[in-house]
């Protein structure tokens, strides 16, 4: 490990793809006294404010979109900057691109390298840039960033800011969705779990405040004990978060951590009694939530 504080940038896609597939990691660096930086690329009105979505599919052509991204914007940085804040995030970012633009363009190559020189991160963590086939923003932030980096250690052009060598990249949940296209499967891999268990009750809050996107109540529980639940699973510890390195290790001998060693010598009634601990399931709803049902109705599934 680094001998001195770390500096750390997120760069994502939308909002909450700042906190909610790496939030319990960063949270562990801001704790230790580590530097992090969250960007999110776009204000992710457009496409990730489902309640301006659901009301434009009610109101139709009635509905004023351009006045309403507005005000929604505003809306949608005070989510993001009440969930970071939770989490012990203080430097939060975005660069406003809009989130209906989702090819790779030289002007978010740009953007993202301009942050990184000036940030002059130790690690930087993004989309994989090849999720879901890269036919979707998250990759083409994934792409951008990596070029980003490259073009982060250059001269540059014009007054750029001095150069910067970043020594280590992570791409965050990395086989996501890769579930849908297991023929990408090769590019993906899970090679790093973090142990997010201590912090789980912060990351479900922080989901908590993303009201625009309908993840606060019963869905930012169930998705920690199906998501980071999962990941903690194959990890054997109540909660994980996944990650993939960009380049390789390099240490001095082979590193295996004193977890490792217990996971393997402990009795596995006590490996599957760790596993088995359910914390955000049970952690309470925010004031006036309303616990979510479902009743199957089988008629919808004739064919």
């Amino acid at each position: 490990m680094a001998s001195r504080p770390i500096r750390l940038l997120l760069v994502g896609a939308h909002p909450a793809d700042t906190f909610d597939q790496a939030g319990g990691t960063l949270a562990h660096h801001v704790a230790q006294g580590d530097q992090v930086t969250v960007v999110s690329v776009t204000t992710g009105v457009r496409s990730h404010d489902w309640e301006l979505i659901d009301e434009k599919d009610r109101g139709g052509r009635r509905l004023d979109v351009e006045q309403r991204v507005r005000a929604e914007r505003e809306k949608k940085l005070v989510e993001l900057k009440k969930a970071c804040e939770i989490l012990g995030i203080e430097d939060v970012r975005t660069l406003d691109f809009d989130d209906d633009q989702e090819l790779l363009r030289e002007e978010l190559v740009a953007a993202v390298a301009e942050v990184i020189r000036e940030i002059r991160p130790d690690v930087v963590i993004t989309h994989h840039p090849y999720e879901d086939w890269g036919l979707k923003l998250h990759a083409t932030v994934g792409r951008a960033t990596m070029f980003a980096y490259r073009k982060a250690a250059t001269a540059g052009r014009g007054n750029a800011l001095p150069p910067h060598r970043v020594p280590a990249i992570y791409f965050m949940n990395p086989t996501a969705y890769v579930g849908v296209t297991l023929s990408n499967a090769f590019a993906a891999r899970i090679d790093l779990y973090v142990d997010i268990s201590d912090v789980i009750d912060r990351k479900v809050k922080a989901m908590d405040c993303i009201s625009s996107q309908y993840y606060g109540g019963s869905y930012a529980r169930k998705r920690a004990e199906a998501a980071d639940g999962h990941y903690g699973a194959n990890a054997q510890v109540p909660y994980a978060e996944a990650f993939q390195r960009y380049w390789q290790w390099v240490t001095y001998t082979l590193p295996v951590s004193d977890f490792e060693i217990k996971r393997m010598e402990e009795p596995i009634e006590e490996s599957m009694n760790r596993q088995g601990i359910m914390t955000a399931a049970y952690i309470p709803l925010p004031e006036g939530a309303v616990p979510a049902s479902y009743e199957i109705e089988k008629e919808l599934y004739d064919i």
